[in-house]
């Protein structure tokens, strides 16, 4: 059965100059199409696909749903279909003997279907005024040349054509581009009014078939009437949008196959000038495709449209308790308040179609746990409250709306237990903390547990100095340095560990205290500003990811002014019987004093690393 159909085939094609060749190169083009329909089949990824029959493998992240597959096959065949019609050459037996100017005409429209694909492509990477000079002049030649040989018009209308053609044209290369887009519509105009003129005289000529004729008004009308689409199609609409502007990009090329056809059919045997009827074989078929291509790319409705959404600014005052609200009411009533604009996150996107709300609706109902619910709208949108959401799904679907609530509360009980939870296991850490200078009393002191972030470090700081351009105390400067980096009213802190508690003393004095240096392995001092009258340790949370577990005071006693700040630090053995209790301790000492000198008392190199405490 395959056998005598390629057979017919191939001896069909032979009925062209370059039918054969053509016929390969379609084929083959055909079977790369096939290939990669059945991997997107088998892998559901069709960038494969694209490539082949688009060029692009960014489509299928921008143009969703299941309209894509059938729509890249579509266009596909539509490919296959335009590479037979340009490559495959005139009919055979050509005419002998053809005046000159059809010659040229030949000549000068094969040349710019051969440019449009291939030679501008690789000139416009060397230098665009080239091909922005080289392509209007050579469409001026072709357009002289074919009014010289069209017979279908009178010599008056011809000669009208031409001006505007040229007029459509030569600016584009004479005039300031400033000019340009003042007048684009007039120019715009100009071109497609050679057209039509090019394209009736082609009607009355003998030379050209309905179905050239045919092709060339769709290559004129497509790209006029695709963008329409755009204005019909609601804003939300981006799939489609993009998936029409694919289809426009698409229908241009019958533009290449009209002029190729054109070129094709002047030298076919016998053809004689004069006006005859013509009749439009190949019509429908073309306007078929036409039609079939943009809707591929747009569906169909599913479900009508209710106008009673949010948007309505008396919405929200029609809307009665679930059991005063009528049955037939109750999914508009699910809209209104799905769609509500007057919160600053309404449940689904404020431009979804009232059809797309309730079909996200129904699938939310079918959903059995809140967790469920969440994850799915966090995909599609910011995640609503859950409350607001609850109350909507009530007049969609009551049970589901009941069970909602229900695991609503039961999350929520949940998240409080685990809260009160983090809290004992917080304080529980501040009870395995206490003060190393025990009998030393200071105008202020405290002690807590301190939770160190990865990457471990802390900053001791006036919180309420707003002073812009104030140096700050940078972590990596105190990395660099081995332990303290300060600057103005700020002083960074290295640890020895990370991603764990610690233990942390603060306490301030009216004047220096004794320095106190047994079993320490850090002791630094340097000189820190209070331009507010607060120096503090960052509280957990307010301090990020980090911070004391318990309130700190803070150490400026006597108010704005200058301070000496002096850090204790060291490292303890893990003990294996309470193995989370902290292993590191640190002392800040804070009292009144004017110099910023870094005083270093005692260092340890392996401070930041594995080591024993000294």
């Amino acid at each position: 059965m395959i056998f005598p159909i390629v057979t017919h085939l191939w001896a069909a094609a032979g009925r062209y100059r370059l039918g054969r060749l053509a016929a390969v190169a379609v084929a083959f083009y055909l079977a790369a199409v096939a290939a990669t329909t059945g991997y997107a089949i088998v892998s559901r990824d069709l960038s494969a696909l694209s490539v082949t029959v688009t060029g692009l493998a960014s489509w299928p992240r921008f143009v969703g749903g299941g309209r894509l597959g059938p729509l890249l096959v579509a266009i596909g065949v539509f490919n296959a279909w335009m590479l037979w019609q340009v490559l495959r050459g005139p009919a055979l037996p050509r005419a002998e003997g053809s005046p000159r100017d059809v010659v040229w005409l030949r000549r000068l429209l094969y040349l710019g279907i051969a440019a449009d694909l291939v030679f501008w492509e690789v000139l416009d990477e060397l230098s665009g005024v080239v091909v922005l000079v080289g392509s209007r002049v050579l469409w001026a030649v072709t357009m002289i040349v074919w009014v010289r040989v069209l017979t279908g018009m009178p010599a008056s209308l011809r000669a009208a054509g031409l001006a505007l053609g040229l007029i459509g044209a030569l600016p584009l290369v004479l005039l300031p581009d400033a000019v340009i887009w003042q007048g684009r519509w007039v120019l715009g105009l100009a071109s497609i009014a050679f057209t039509v003129m090019i394209l009736l005289g082609q009607r009355r000529d003998g030379r050209w078939s309905g179905a050239t004729v045919a092709i060339g008004w769709l290559a004129l009308i497509a790209p006029l009437i695709l963008p329409l689409l755009h204005l019909v199609l609601p804003d939300e609409a981006e799939d489609v949008s993009r998936a029409l502007a694919l289809v426009a990009d698409v229908l241009e090329t019958l533009t290449t196959v009209w002029l190729a056809r054109t070129a094709h059919e002047l030298a076919r045997s016998g053809a004689a000038t004069g006006s005859r009827p013509v009749t439009h074989r190949g019509t429908r078929l073309l306007l078929s495709v036409a039609v079939v291509l943009p809707l591929l790319a747009i569906g169909a409705e599913e479900e009508a449209r209710y106008s009673f959404t949010g948007t309505e600014e008396d919405c929200g005052e029609r809307i009665r308790p679930f059991a005063e609200t009528r049955p037939q009411d109750r999914r508009r009533t699910f809209l209104c308040l799905a769609r509500d604009d007057s919160v600053e996150s309404p449940i689904f996107p404020r431009n979804l179609p009232d059809r797309q709300v309730l079909a996200h609706g129904d699938r939310l109902c079918a959903m059995p746990a809140v967790k469920d619910r969440q994850e799915w709208l966090r995909r599609t949108n910011e995640p609503p409250g859950m409350v607001r959401l609850g109350d909507a799904l009530e007049f969609l679907c009551p049970g589901a709306a009941a069970r909602h609530r229900a695991e609503q509360a039961r999350v929520q009980r949940e998240r409080e237990r685990e809260q009160a939870a983090w809290q004992a296991e917080l304080a529980e850490m501040n009870t395995r903390c206490a003060d190393p200078w025990p009998k030393v009393r200071a105008a202020r002191q405290g002690t807590a547990a301190y939770l160190l972030f990865e990457g471990g470090g802390y900053y001791v700081y006036d919180d309420r100095d707003g002073t812009d351009g104030d140096p700050y105390a940078d972590m990596f400067e105190a990395i660099e340095d081995g332990f303290v980096h300060a600057a103005g009213g700020s002083a960074a802190i290295t640890t020895f560990g990370e991603n764990e508690p610690m233990c942390m003393t603060v306490k301030a004095f009216r004047k220096a205290p004794p320095l106190r240096l047994k079993g320490w392995a850090q002791v630094v001092e340097v000189g820190i500003a209070s331009r507010s009258g607060r120096i503090v340790v960052p509280p957990y949370p307010e301090g990020g990811d980090s911070g004391a577990l318990a309130p700190l005071p803070s150490l400026a006693v006597d108010g704005p002014g200058r301070y000496r700040m002096r850090i204790y630090a060291r490292t303890e053995e893990w003990d294996e019987a309470d193995p989370e209790a902290p292993v590191e301790e640190h002392l800040i000492v804070v009292y009144p004093g004017r110099s910023a000198k870094k005083v270093v008392h005692r260092t340890w190199a392996g401070w930041g690393g594995a080591g024993p405490t000294p």
